[in-house]
């Protein structure tokens, strides 16, 4: 019959593309998992792929059912009146929209909405709307194939098939203690094929827990890559027996050798930095650079590209200060470039490019910034010469005086919370690229004069080039608070995104409708928490 024919299909699964050669691009798929032979699978990296693939089925079941196992452990324990283990108390918890209870308001994990397309978020420092992300969406396609397949798992027996067809919305969140929780609205298609056949739309709510597992990995120090590779490679000599073809999955490849690792984590970091004015803030920069840089001897340039105009009033005393370091540290690398003219950052770093050879690594730099060692390294590490930039998001200071209610600790710098500053995601100033493909990409925009969006541009430039963005949040960049100054002669699109940049500066949302409610409601709220 037809319905057994369609059966024989699912079961004997062929895949008989001519262009795919008997590649399968989509293994997580109930079509897959429902099969009981897949044709044709005779290569032998196809082959490796699917019983990788078939591994890692094997492990999320055994996960799910040691999950299982400390629910059953934790019931009994209950049941027996007995001490209850920490893991099976954890871990073994019936899934509940509120195993995590908040202390306060602020502890309240937000519910993100989604649609099929797009994220609307209400966290600090997120955009209101953005498209879903690849991993998102990935996410949501596995937990809606697990959900259908648990509930088409009797549907022979009942005599009806349901089909997923879209989400409408939906609400996500990730307790980082126990699980990531959905709330979906789904539509489905039913299908009944036994009697009368009838297919019909219907709309149901799935409330939905993916549970955490407890942890099989974790790193209570920073691993040494250099230490590691060396130590992978002595070891992966048992991988000689492998044929030529079957080398490509041996998880022993790297594309650069330990010595090359060795040099890129010793390579010199060319430090670039526009400056006009502000000689107080210069000079927590050069006390900063000192700490970090000169004293422990780190292999880096600085280059001041001191922008000289009728504004800049303390071009002597920067003078004299960089002469002050080069005198008490004989050896190190200190230049004052000199600019004349109306002051562009663009204009800047490109002046200050332009003296250095095609294969020094570039960091550009602003003075209002303080970091460490850690950060330079991830500089090095980041950035690969013909291939990867690195562009660091940056954390940026709310003003500490409504942070801290005017009692600001001497060590706050390097304090990362919701209440103390935000990291700068729209940011793309700061930067770690080798001069030869800054070229590449075309360099700055120097027709761009005062604030802002010669970085956005680059920025553009560099993927347009070809290059790939290395991205990610940088803890040992710090950008120091400072009151905003926008001028009123700016282009319109650059004083607009001014405008935007100082009124993200002066404290979070939270605080900021917590001060304002303690202003007009009399409310008092603690402004130090975090």
């Amino acid at each position: 019959t037809g319905e057994a024919v369609v059966q024989m299909q699912q079961l004997f699964y062929e895949n008989y593309e001519h262009n795919k050669k008997g590649f399968i691009q989509e293994l997580h798929s109930s079509k897959i998992h429902n099969a009981i032979t897949l044709h044709p699978n005779k290569r032998p990296a196809y082959q490796y792929r699917l019983h990788g693939y078939m591994l890692s089925r094997d492990i999320s079941r055994l996960r799910y059912r040691t999950i299982l196992l400390h629910r059953e452990g934790l019931a009994m324990s209950r049941l027996s009146n007995t001490e209850v283990q920490w893991e099976d108390q954890q871990l073994g918890a019936p899934p509940s929209y509120t195993r995590y209870q908040p202390a306060e308001r602020g502890d309240v994990i937000e519910w993100d909405f989604l649609t099929g397309r797009h994220l609307y978020s209400t966290g600090e420092n997120q955009m209101p709307r953005q498209g879903l992300g690849s991993l998102l969406r990935a996410a949501l396609e596995d937990t809606v194939l697990q959900v259908m397949e648990m509930i088409n798992e009797n549907s022979k027996a009942r005599g009806r098939v349901i089909d997923f067809k879209e989400i409408k919305y939906g609400y996500r969140r990730v307790d980082p203690m126990h699980g990531a929780e959905y709330i979906l609205d789904l539509l489905l298609l039913y299908k009944k094929h036994k009697g009368r056949k009838v297919t019909v739309p219907v709309r149901r709510h799935a409330y939905l827990q993916q549970s955490f597992s407890r942890p099989f990995f974790s790193e209570s120090e920073e691993l040494d890559v250099v230490e590691l590779v060396e130590a992978i490679n002595t070891e992966s000599q048992s991988f000689s027996f492998l044929s030529n073809s079957l080398k490509i999955f041996s998880p022993f490849q790297f594309s650069e050798s330990t010595r090359e690792m060795r040099e890129r984590s010793q390579r010199k970091v060319n430090i670039l930095v526009p400056l006009t004015g502000r000689y107080d803030i210069f000079l927590r920069f050069m006390e900063n650079f000192e700490k970090i840089c000169l004293i422990p001897k780190q292999n880096v340039k600085l280059a001041i590209v001191l922008v000289d105009n009728d504004s800049n009033q303390d071009r002597e005393k920067h003078l004299d200060l960089i002469k002050e370091y080069s005198n008490k540290y004989p050896k190190a690398d200190l230049s004052v470039i000199p600019m004349t003219g109306d002051f562009s950052r663009g204009l800047a770093l490109e002046l200050g490019s332009s003296q250095l050879d095609n294969d020094t690594l570039l960091f550009f730099c602003d003075v209002d910034l303080v970091f460490n060692g850690d950060a330079l390294q991830r500089c090095r590490h980041n950035t690969i010469q013909s291939r990867q930039a690195y562009y660091p998001v940056v954390f940026s200071q709310y003003d500490p005086k409504i942070v801290y209610a005017g009692n600001t600790p001497d060590d706050s710098s390097f304090v990362f919370t919701k209440k103390s500053g935000f990291w700068r995601d729209y940011g793309f100033g700061i930067t770690c690229i080798f001069k030869s493909d800054l070229q590449k990409a075309g360099g700055f925009d120097t027709s761009i004069q005062g604030w802002g969006l010669e970085d956005v541009d680059l920025f553009t430039k560099v993927i347009n080039s070809g290059l790939k963005v290395f991205r990610s949040q940088e803890p040992g960049i710090v950008h120091i608070y400072h009151p905003v100054q926008c001028d009123t002669s700016l282009e319109p699109k650059q004083y607009k995104m001014c405008l935007g940049s100082k009124a993200s500066t002066y404290a979070s949302s939270m605080q900021l409708a917590e001060l304002w409610l303690e202003k007009h409601l009399g409310v008092g709220y603690n402004r130090t928490s975090t």
